[in-house]
């Protein structure tokens, strides 16, 4: 079967997309179609870059310039935050998933995206890409995170259109953890409150620490989609180096940097429990669970302790915390 998709040519793409879009449909069927464009993304990015950009401007001066922040101000930005990274997730989705090598990798892989799934043409994301650049600007300029927009905007070029995603494994992961970088800090400004609150030095030494997780453990998301990624001929650690010394080079970083960040943050017990617990959870898992079913658990579960790692700072705050958990009590009407 890979031997016969990696012979389709990129007209043989083409053909296989429909000539136009469905016509009369309802406003919920094209709306739809622009939620699929980031459906994978929701888990991976903007759910844990919420969780990063809340967490941080909750841990107040630890990470921010905010002396005294309060939960309910910081909490009513979650839809803010929420929008400012769905945003910039769909104009990456759209950008990459557009291109004939995409929609052929996508045939096999995630069948449901647009494209395959025959609700739109080429063309019609190109021109839906058209609408969407303005408007993730737009929402930039009035939440915040301009910077790491433009920024994310770069990464998404030389990612899809230079071809960095087809090259090295390393080349890739390096432009990924670049982007995560860009959603945390953008996250953090929209989170603190834009015009008002900024980013200290220690935020961005912990936001290169992100970077640096994900550089050395995203391949993880490489385990379920090898049928793919052989099909196109990307060059994924699992495909380069086999399977076994793939799962062992992402179990190791997990395992360290789930002892790293409670380190560098100088926790107490529980904040080394949490954050060792779930990365040994996710190590282990990797090297014992294998298969196409048990490696996208895995990978969602990789998603859930980068969250878990962006709680840390709240355990260093320990007033941060507790006036998390009093704050959202309040709002539940206790």
């Amino acid at each position: 079967m890979v031997a016969k998709v990696q012979q389709l040519s990129k007209g043989d793409t083409e053909k296989k997309t429909p000539t136009q879009v469905p016509e009369n449909k309802p406003l919920a069927y094209h709306a739809y179609t622009i939620w699929l464009f980031a459906r994978r993304d929701i888990a991976s990015i903007v759910l844990p870059e919420t969780c990063f950009g809340i967490f941080s401007a909750l841990a107040g001066p630890l990470l921010t310039t905010n002396p005294h922040p309060t939960v309910l101000s910081i909490i009513s930005r979650i839809p803010l935050v929420l929008i400012w990274n769905w945003l910039n997730v769909l104009l990456f989705g759209i950008a990459n998933q557009r291109l004939p090598q995409s929609v052929l990798e996508d045939s096999i892989n995630k069948s449901w995206r647009p494209l395959p799934a025959g609700r739109l043409t080429q063309t019609d994301a190109r021109r839906l890409l058209l609408a969407v650049i303005p408007a993730v600007f737009a929402a930039s300029w009035l939440l915040g995170g301009m910077p790491e927009t433009v920024a994310l905007m770069v990464l998404t070029w030389m990612y899809n259109d230079l071809g960095a995603a087809d090259e090295h494994f390393h080349v890739r992961n390096l432009i990924n953890a670049c982007g995560f970088m860009c959603y945390s800090s953008g996250a953090t400004t929209v989170a603190a409150g834009y015009r008002r609150y900024a980013l200290n030095s220690t935020a961005y030494t912990w936001i290169g620490m992100i970077g640096a997780i994900v550089l050395s453990s995203l391949s993880l998301q490489d385990l379920p989609d090898v049928e793919g990624d052989a099909a196109t001929g990307r060059l994924t650690l699992p495909l380069l180096h086999g399977d076994a010394v793939a799962r062992w080079a992402i179990a190791v970083p997990v395992l360290l940097w789930s002892l790293v960040c409670p380190a560098f943050w100088q926790l107490s017990w529980p904040g080394w429990l949490v954050s060792g617990g779930f990365g040994a959870l996710v190590a282990f898992r990797v090297l014992l669970k294998r298969g196409v079913v048990a490696d996208k658990v895995s990978w969602k579960l990789w998603c859930l302790w980068t969250a878990v790692l962006y709680s840390l700072p709240l355990f260093k705050n320990g007033s941060a915390l507790v006036e998390c958990g009093l704050g959202l009590i309040k709002g539940m009407g206790f």
